[in-house]
């Protein structure tokens, strides 16, 4: 696709507290980079959760044709959900903590390299997802991982970094719990016992967990691994496995491609979208085609 024109004006959505501060810095070092080199670059700060999509649509208004995320895996998918299908061009800076996305993808994180891609790479496009009528762009799931991200909000009042979401997981390991689901594809109905559902675009979540290790953000498919039950010493084996996305052989593992299904369960359950807790189960995941035009490195 289309090489870039390094002329082309960039236009910034940062969030300056993403990756405990380090987001503000690493994009201080670009702003000094775009004026060394004479760049016609904006850039806008957001000042609450949520404020990134405001932003992204008066960018949009205004007019501008090339907009950057700053940030982690939340605001890439909160600048996203408002490029969706607007052909748009997007960038990424992954400053975050996660930068879960941009492991698939293989964007580099240190401020220099991540600032050449925006400067001389190509537009491609990249798939998206709805869960209902929720967009994310990485990953969606419910189950072990909800449980974890409501556990890990609760440790963030006293640590920082990824030792939350670590605390969160040990936690979760000592009450899992097990949701009957109903997954429908089509006219195929199958029902089993689940410990967590991913729904994958991206090969990674959670700040480096690997659940679907053969995804593929450009190949109109979502990978989708459900963890069945299975007896309690088998937990950590299991679990060191999934980490590192070794699992796909393991009797305990589904995993299948597709793109749209339905999961019910007997219970209200939370969704994980883009680590972000929203949504509620039933859902249906629809696939979005090539519907964020994305810089990637040429």
């Amino acid at each position: 696709y289309n090489r870039n024109n390094r002329k082309e004006r960039l236009y910034f959505i940062v969030n300056p507290i993403a990756g405990m501060g380090r987001s503000a810095k690493a994009f201080g070092r670009v702003r000094e980079l775009l004026r060394q080199r004479g760049a016609d670059f904006d850039a806008v700060y957001t000042e609450y959760a949520g404020h990134a999509i405001a932003l992204t649509r008066a960018a949009l208004d205004a007019g501008e044709k090339r907009i950057v995320a700053v940030g982690g895996d939340g605001t890439v998918s909160e600048v996203a959900s408002v490029l969706c299908a607007s052909g748009v061009v997007m960038g990424i800076l992954p400053f975050g903590t996660g930068n879960d996305l941009c492991r698939t993808l293989g964007l580099p994180t240190e401020p220099e390299a991540a600032l050449e891609v925006l400067l001389a790479g190509c537009v491609y496009p990249l798939d998206a997802g709805m869960a209902n009528d929720r967009f994310f762009l990485n990953a969606a799931g419910f189950g072990f991982d909800v449980d974890v991200l409501r556990r890990a909000e609760k440790f963030k009042k006293r640590f920082t970094g990824m030792l939350p979401y670590l605390l969160g997981v040990i936690q979760t390991l000592f009450c899992l719990r097990v949701l009957p689901m109903t997954i429908r594809i089509g006219e195929t109905v199958q029902q089993l016992d689940g410990i967590v559902l991913v729904v994958g675009n991206g090969r990674y979540f959670g700040g480096g967990m690997k659940p679907t290790p053969h995804a593929d953000p450009f190949d109109g498919k979502f990978d989708v691994c459900i963890a069945k039950k299975m007896p309690l010493y088998r937990y950590i084996p299991v679990l060191s496995r999934f980490v590192k996305g070794q699992h796909l052989d393991l009797p305990e593992m589904l995993y299948f491609q597709v793109d749209e299904l339905t999961v019910e369960t007997p219970s209200d359950e939370f969704l994980d979208l883009d680590g972000e807790v929203c949504g509620s189960v039933p859902v249906t995941f629809r696939l979005l085609p090539g519907a964020i035009s994305l810089l990637v490195r040429s």
